[in-house]
């Protein structure tokens, strides 16, 4: 298996990875009399490990019995790595962790926590001739400014083999053009975002460790003409399992009561956005890093939380028996094989990694039906 830019993949996992991020191990939470115990790993400042910091500071991890360790992690990838030594039971992770974790240990994939695209945006100057062809001209989205010609030859500062180019090449398809139509020019986001601003390029793709945000509270110079969720690219946050730990019924019982307040933390998000804002900074501070109020706002609201019923329902087979959510994230792995990521049979390979028991036992004992 081909694993370069497997690093660009792990920035699908979490906003401001370099930045937000602060290994760690070893902390625990849950009473003494705990009658659970599991080995939680996540990317630390990240949105889906964002719950597990709720479900700690409610205290709902304690009322439940359950006490899990720690294992903070950079990326995606790197987080996966830890497998080949059983480091842990169950993990938080974007979509180039779940590829890491499945096709390199057989990790299994229980299910989706939160979309992963709300950061993903492709930036145009206010004075391109895309941002005055205005929008309704792009078959993914009405929202997305340009037209075909406009978008022909334009230089556009983009991460290769990443989820920013998938995003860019989906807005691309929109319009019926291809990336051989204009000119790509491969740079992580962080530096496309000091290029574009010093003048280089006519459009950049970043994500929120990028520069997303910095553009954002520019309108007056920077037009948001395309993103990850207006060209509906599917990208998410998912529970995934160590095989030996699924494999093992006391852990199996323990990650049901670990997704079960997961899920009940979620809600809490939801229900006390202003809350949800107060936590996320104390975390990012916890971390080893601060962002200030009104970007910790835009990072919370970037992408959506699902609910128990949303995340079994995208599991339940559909045509040719497979699942929205597998066909999501097999759309996403063609295209890194199509990059070079990854090795042509990984698709089947990634088939049968995907296993929506546990979730489903979960909302049963939790009285309420998936629509």
């Amino acid at each position: 298996m081909k694993l370069k830019a497997l690093a660009a993949m792990g920035l699908t996992v979490a906003m401001c990875t370099g930045a937000l991020a602060g290994c760690g191990g070893g902390e625990t939470s849950g009473g003494g009399d705990a009658q659970y115990e599991l080995t939680v790993s996540g990317i630390g400042g990240s949105l889906n490990w964002l719950p597990i910091y709720v479900a700690q500071q409610e205290g709902y991890f304690d009322e439940a019995g359950l006490s899990i360790s720690e294992q903070l992690f950079t990326n995606g990838p790197v987080q996966m790595e830890s497998l080949s030594a059983d480091g842990w039971d169950i993990g938080c992770t974007g979509i180039g962790g779940v590829f890491a974790g499945v096709l390199g240990y057989d990790a299994v994939v229980l299910g989706a926590s939160n979309t992963d695209d709300g950061t993903q945006v492709v930036f145009t100057r206010n004075d391109s001739d895309i941002v005055a062809a205005g929008t309704g001209n792009n078959t993914y989205s009405d929202e997305i400014y340009g037209t075909a010609d406009t978008w022909k030859g334009k230089s556009v500062l983009c991460n290769t083999g990443s989820v920013t180019q998938y995003v860019f090449v989906k807005t691309l398809e929109g319009f019926g053009l291809t990336q051989s139509d204009v000119e790509f020019i491969a740079m992580d986001p962080a530096t496309a975002y000091s290029a574009f601003i010093a003048g280089e390029g006519d459009a950049c793709v970043l994500t929120g460790a990028g520069g997303t945000f910095r553009m954002m509270v520019e309108p007056d110079k920077y037009t948001p003409v395309s993103s990850g969720p207006l060209v509906d690219s599917g990208l998410m946050c998912h529970f995934v399992a160590n095989k030996n730990s699924y494999a093992d019924p006391e852990k199996y019982e323990a990650m049901k009561v670990f997704i079960k307040e997961y899920y009940r933390a979620m809600d809490w998000i939801r229900e006390n956005p202003e809350g949800a804002v107060e936590y996320c900074m104390a975390m990012n501070d916890e971390n080893g890093s601060s962002m200030d109020e009104e970007t910790t706002k835009m990072y919370v609201e970037a992408d959506t939380y699902f609910t128990l019923d949303e995340s079994v329902a995208m599991m339940e087979a559909g045509d040719g028996g497979v699942s929205e959510m597998e066909q999501k994230m097999s759309d996403v792995l063609d295209f890194f094989i199509q990059c070079g990521n990854y090795e042509e049979g990984d698709l089947e390979k990634f088939a049968g990694h995907v296993d929506s028991k546990l979730l489903n036992e979960v909302l049963a004992e939790s009285g309420t039906t998936a629509e």
